[in-house]
């Protein structure tokens, strides 16, 4: 995103949706070949799917929403695992404004569902 002289870079929010919509698409890959496999080959598959795939995808949206303004609750109103903070840091400061002051949410526990 430019910033009003639309020369200066204010923060790179388009990289950021990219990467978001690249792991859906991966996410869809994988899923398509997991229909076509079987046996472990199938179990790796949706493995990393799941585990890698997926909580890369929460985290790049966090980031995202972060950068666009929103807060924590409402991009997640209730979870069951708290977010790997340390990775949404990272995106924010790949991403995001040089000046971003980190939200409150992420120091403080976050509330789990029951």
């Amino acid at each position: 995103m430019y910033a009003e002289n639309r020369e200066t870079i204010v923060d790179r929010r388009e990289m950021l949706r990219v990467k978001c919509k690249s792991l859906a698409a991966e996410a869809r890959i994988i899923r398509a070949e997991e229909r076509r496999t079987h046996g472990a080959l199938r179990d790796e598959l949706r493995n990393h799917r799941v585990l890698v795939v997926r909580s890369e995808a929460r985290h790049a949206y966090l980031a995202y929403g972060f950068v666009r303004g929103r807060s924590y609750v409402s991009m997640e109103p209730r979870c069951e695992i708290a977010p790997n903070w340390t990775r949404v840091r990272a995106m924010l400061k790949k991403y995001g404004p040089r000046d971003f002051v980190e939200p409150a949410c992420m120091n403080a526990p976050v509330k789990v569902a029951a």
